[in-house]
């Protein structure tokens, strides 16, 4: 027996010899250094520890196990983001389908049948609409199958007004700004806009949305530095929002003959080989299909706004939804090569929309409407007050950039400056109209004891007495705390 132990000791001491030569064998199965020499012969060199990870990577056992990873039904989304993946619209009830075919269009063929009254976007508009962005996950669209909307008298016949004033006058003269605090529907108004611009009336206009102004100062996209023109170009802005006008007025562009032969500029700033003639279409058509080496994305933007600005035939109507990121975050999240942050208006795509904002640059016809951001906190920033006409230049003399941009300020207020474009809360008439629709599509259901109450009274009386509720718990007609007190709010 002892024979046989030293026999298998001395065997295993050979193998632990040749893979390990530097160790030696104790008989409590513990492994130990021959001297100090031999232990300095261990580092923690990189070639080990590549060794050692190779090793490492073919046992089982340090496999990535995805049975132990599974996510629940939750995810790491905010509700607002959530809105615009979940498809939410598609479990909204089939009797809902049969209400929104009787409800009348938004249009201005039929503005006594839709004052003050819910209305869905025409069939042949809406489409455009989602491609333009029209639609923001904050304004409770997923409660239908489709986006629906209020018609208001007042607001909605003055952008019917400049609709009219764009068919023969230049966009110099049609320059609104909608401001007004968070909630009162700013962006709906802006697609309402759209909407008018694009009905049968005006299928002969073009559309040129810019959806957040927030995606040019945030630091999101790709930027290089123009030494030509000592800007900064963004040329994956540039080229998602080129794709997206194409879908958007593709149907038209071929009436707009180019002004003149237009030579490409390279990625590297560079005159390309190529030389576009013919249609509008066909140069975005170019700068689309080319590779990213052979054009300069930017630089066809520009180029866009450019000749449209010199066609005289068709309406040009340039949206601008979130304008106030421009005002809230001068210095944007971009930074230059000393690491300081750039100044919006050092940005190419900014720079020239506000030329045609300002009025420095115009379209023969058209209009030009931005709209504010009611959840930016502007009160410490006076830029908006100057722009709007609310107060004078000069109070701000010597107010710091975080207070009040005197350049964009300036800028602005040149060619008789931009017109403010009222919008009021609801009238009690149209929160009245609001809660007569949410309870034809049974979407309160925060009232209790309703039916009895409609039993023992007549319906209209009841729902006029909730809407008198709700009027006050909006703030006097809010249209966002509106709709909050009527499908959030739990009494």
């Amino acid at each position: 027996m002892n024979f046989l132990m030293k026999s298998y000791m001395k065997d295993r001491i050979i193998k632990l010899t040749f893979y390990h030569k530097y160790l030696v064998y104790k008989p409590k199965g513990m492994l130990a250094f021959r001297s100090l020499s031999v232990q300095r012969a261990f580092s923690t060199s990189s070639i080990n520890l590549a060794a050692a990870v190779a090793r490492k990577s073919f046992n089982k056992k340090s496999s990535f196990d995805k049975s132990k990873n599974r996510k629940g039904s939750g995810n790491d989304k905010t509700f607002k983001a959530t809105i615009l993946t979940k498809n939410y619209k598609n479990s909204a009830k089939k009797i809902d389908e049969l209400l929104i075919d009787n409800l009348p269009s938004i249009n201005s063929e039929n503005l006594d049948l839709i004052k003050n009254n819910f209305v869905k976007y025409p069939i042949d508009v809406i489409k455009k609409l989602h491609i333009a962005g029209s639609f923001k996950p904050d304004q409770f669209n997923e409660l239908y199958s489709q986006p629906l909307t209020l018609f208001r008298e007042i607001e909605d016949s003055k952008l019917i007004e400049i609709i009219n004033n764009s068919k023969t006058n230049s966009s110099l003269t049609n320059r609104f700004i909608i401001n007004g605090q968070s909630g009162l529907g700013k962006s709906t108004i802006l697609s309402h806009f759209h909407s008018f611009a694009l009905s049968k009336n005006e299928n002969n206009a073009i559309l040129f949305p810019i959806s957040n102004a927030d995606l040019l100062v945030d630091g999101s996209s790709d930027y290089k530095l123009n030494p030509e023109t000592k800007k900064y170009d963004q040329p994956m802005y540039s080229k998602t929002f080129i794709q997206k006008f194409k879908n958007l007025n593709s149907d038209i562009l071929s009436k707009i003959p180019l002004s003149n032969e237009i030579i490409p500029i390279n990625s590297n700033f560079k005159p390309s080989n190529n030389k576009i003639n013919g249609t509008l279409l066909d140069f975005v058509n170019y700068s689309l299909k080319a590779s990213a080496i052979e054009t300069n994305s930017t630089f066809a933007f520009k180029t866009i706004l450019e000749e449209l600005s010199k066609q005289t035939v068709l309406p040009v109507y340039l949206t601008i939804d979130n304008f106030s990121a421009f005002i809230q975050h001068p210095l944007t999240k971009y930074r230059n090569t000393d690491n300081d942050r750039i100044y919006f208006q050092d940005f190419t795509i900014a720079d020239l929309l506000l030329k045609f904002v300002s009025g420095e640059k115009s379209f023969a016809k058209g209009a030009v409407m931005v709209a504010t951001c009611g959840n930016h906190k502007l009160k410490s920033n006076g830029t908006l007050d100057v722009i709007t006409g609310d107060k004078s230049i000069d109070e701000f003399a010597y107010s710091k950039l975080n207070n009040f941009d005197y350049k964009l300020a300036n800028r602005l207020l040149l060619n008789n400056g931009i017109k403010k474009f009222e919008l009021n809360k609801f009238s009690f008439d149209e929160c009245k109209s609001l809660v007569h629709h949410l309870f034809k599509f049974s979407l309160v259901h925060n009232e209790y004891d309703l039916e009895n109450q409609i039993s023992l009274s007549n319906e209209s009386i009841v729902y006029d007495k909730i809407a008198t509720q709700k009027y006050l718990l909006s703030g006097n007609g809010n249209p966002r705390l509106l709709m909050n007190s009527c499908i959030l709010s739990y009494a």
